[in-house]
């Protein structure tokens, strides 16, 4: 099977090739008077701390990303706090090693 560099969806639990480039796509409700309820309890904290911790030390977004989690876990503002769980997901979005993480967030987003 030749696998020059395909473009893959991540799905969860499966296998990626060295080669091939994974992204997120993440719906934007358009329709007018659309709701999402948002989680920003323990449920959120604890997924933004297991992506800090699963990001290899090496990787160059390692201390992005864990000042972001730093970030949300101390913000009291929930309003902040969710823009900077989004500002994570889109850091975090095709770094497979946090990718369980991220698609626990996105969830706890309404996504």
């Amino acid at each position: 099977m030749n696998n020059d560099g395909k473009t893959v969806g991540l799905q969860i639990g499966g296998t990626v090739g060295p080669n091939d480039k994974v992204g997120m796509h993440v719906p934007i409700p358009v329709a007018p008077s659309v709701g999402v309820k948002v989680q920003l309890g323990d449920e959120l904290d604890n997924a933004a701390k297991e992506v800090a911790a699963n990001i290899p030390d090496n990787h160059p977004k390692a201390v992005e990303v864990r000042k972001i989690v730093d970030e949300i876990l101390l913000e009291k503002d929930k309003e902040s706090k969710l823009k900077k769980t989004q500002k994570l997901v889109i850091i975090g979005a095709g770094i497979t090693q946090i990718a369980v993480g991220i698609g626990k967030i996105t969830k706890l987003l309404g996504f």
